[in-house]
């Protein structure tokens, strides 16, 4: 084996490292990530009620209000009180300009409005009215399309969410990966859990379809409100008062889409308090990662402003990441240059960098087998694999995603096979120098299909590396595997937490193309123990 070849081979593999810890921290666990949150002080929260802020592009803070003018007395009035939209410009500081009435058009004379929501892909606005005086306070979601300068008339949103004898409220707007909009929104129709719940409903032309409820995974017996959903990492953050909180409603999130979830968790207690902390959204995310790295969130917590009684009147508050989970990006670049910069000394004590990645074209090998063996060999399924790369690339949206894709069939998928080559070097080495060698291999699916499946498809893709090593340069290993000297220790894995994460964040015209799916395709070797 020429030293270049292993050199190269440890370059690539840092890079490839690179890509894969690059989306390891850009679907980061939010119900662990660490907050610090700043109330945002006069004129943006008065002694009214401030709550749903939003970002409206770069330059725009969007939030709804019931001014304490219109509260009368010491007391809040809600009868009298009306909700509005209002805005703030955004400098390029970050600070805020004084905050006016929306100019958009979405305010009426007679009606609440609020719970701005931004599609992510159109900037269409999406939000809620409620008749003043309604005992009932019975809402309905409108919505306005953005226009070359601001947005259409609004309109009622036509289809089946709202109804003539339930509220609907709360909108939060996705987008699926073929680009319909799915709404995601609260209601206490009949079929839901329990007080009030999170449906959706998919979207097309201007008209909502059937309504569906996101199940137990997500709702509660109690009321669950204030959806917001993060489309770049796949997660539902929302507010709930079920029982087991701090105290109010506290901020949960939930990994998934549609009617299909982990169960929820709440957030850390850094963000949320024993009152109520509503409306999370998200108005900043690291360039690099998608991180979520700040945004807003609603509360009458105790250094809210309020008239008499807190539990009248929310606030707007500013949250911010913990700076250290950035923090972590940043290693990677060390780990690259340390890789290249010590490759003598790993040559010399025979050090291979674990866990080492091998990948796979979508359900291969044996496409659509029910079975957990096969005749391939990895060799056969990485060949086919990488005569795709520009079909890969062709599927990307947009330049830095072909970039990214053909630098992942570059480093990762044929560099990483020129590293299982020296892997194979050196077991032969250990092999002839008298010693035994315990190789532990894990395999894994991309979730596209069900768990069983994806189990059986694991074993098979385990199965073509075990074929590789059996026939590698006409079967010099053979003997050393029926004899004991060689063993493999299999772990198939199925889909694995990060797989699932991953799904949710292809950009690709399919996501079968996407980097996300590709990267969850794969075995690895975890180890090689020398005895």
């Amino acid at each position: 084996m020429r030293l270049s070849k292993f050199i190269t081979s440890k370059v690539m593999l840092a890079t490839c490292a690179s890509i894969i810890l690059s989306f390891q921290l850009s679907i980061f666990n939010c119900a662990q990530a660490q907050y610090t949150v700043k109330h945002l002080e006069r004129p943006y929260n008065t002694t009214g009620s401030e709550t749903g802020a939003i970002r409206v592009g770069d330059t725009i803070m969007a939030f709804s209000a019931m001014p304490p003018e219109k509260s009368g007395g010491k007391m809040f009035n809600f009868n009298s009180a009306q909700m509005k939209v209002y805005q703030a410009r955004i400098a390029r500081s970050g600070k805020l300009a004084r905050p006016k009435l929306n100019r958009w058009g979405l305010n009426t004379r007679r009606d609440h409005t609020g719970n701005l929501a931004l599609d992510p892909l159109t900037n269409d606005l999406y939000f809620t009215r409620c008749r003043v005086g309604d005992p009932d306070l019975r809402c309905e979601i409108w919505w306005a399309k953005k226009l070359r300068r601001g947005w259409s008339k609004p309109q009622r949103l036509r289809g089946k969410v709202n109804t003539d004898t339930h509220t609907a409220t709360h909108p939060a707007v996705a987008r699926l990966a073929d680009s319909t909009v799915i709404l995601y929104f609260v209601s206490d129709r009949p079929g839901g859990m329990g007080g009030m719940d999170i449906w959706y409903s998919l979207v097309r032309n201007g008209a909502a379809g059937e309504c569906v409820n996101l199940g137990p995974q997500v709702n509660s017996t109690a009321d669950d409100i204030t959806p917001f959903y993060d489309q770049p990492n796949g997660v539902l953050y929302f507010s709930s008062n079920r029982a087991g909180g701090r105290g109010g409603h506290d901020i949960y999130c939930a990994v998934g889409q549609r009617n299909t979830w982990q169960r929820a968790e709440a957030v850390c207690h850094c963000l949320n308090s024993e009152q109520n902390d509503i409306y999370f959204t998200i108005s900043q995310r690291d360039s690099a990662t998608a991180i979520p790295t700040a945004g807003y969130l609603s509360s009458n917590r105790a250094d809210s402003y309020f008239l008499n009684d807190s539990m009248c009147c929310n606030d707007i508050y500013e949250w911010s990441l913990d700076s250290t989970l950035l923090a972590k990006r940043d290693t990677v670049a060390a780990v690259a240059i340390d890789t290249t910069t010590h490759n003598s000394e790993l040559i010399t004590h025979n050090s291979f960098m674990f866990p080492l990645f091998l990948y796979f074209h979508n359900d291969e090998p044996d496409p659509a087998s029910r079975k957990a063996t096969t005749e391939a060999t990895y060799t056969d399924c990485q060949r086919r694999y990488a005569k795709l790369r520009g079909e890969y690339i062709s599927h990307q949206d947009n330049a830095e995603d072909s970039a990214m894709m053909q630098l992942f069939f570059d480093t990762c998928v044929v560099g990483n096979y020129e590293r299982v080559e020296a892997l194979f070097d050196y077991v032969e080495e250990q092999l002839d120098e008298g010693h035994s060698v315990v190789l532990t291999i894990a395999g894994y699916a991309s979730p596209v299909f069900l768990n069983e499946y994806n189990q059986t498809l694991s074993e098979r893709r385990i199965a073509s590396f075990v074929n590789m090593l059996r026939a590698w340069r006409g079967g010099m290993f053979a003997d050393a595997m029926d004899d004991g000297r060689l063993i493999l220790t299999q772990q198939p894995k199925g889909v694995d937490q990060l797989s699932t994460l991953n799904s949710q964040l292809s950009t690709s015209k399919d996501p079968v193309y996407g980097l996300p799916a590709a990267m969850a395709r794969r075995i690895e070797i975890l180890s090689c123990e020398v005895k």
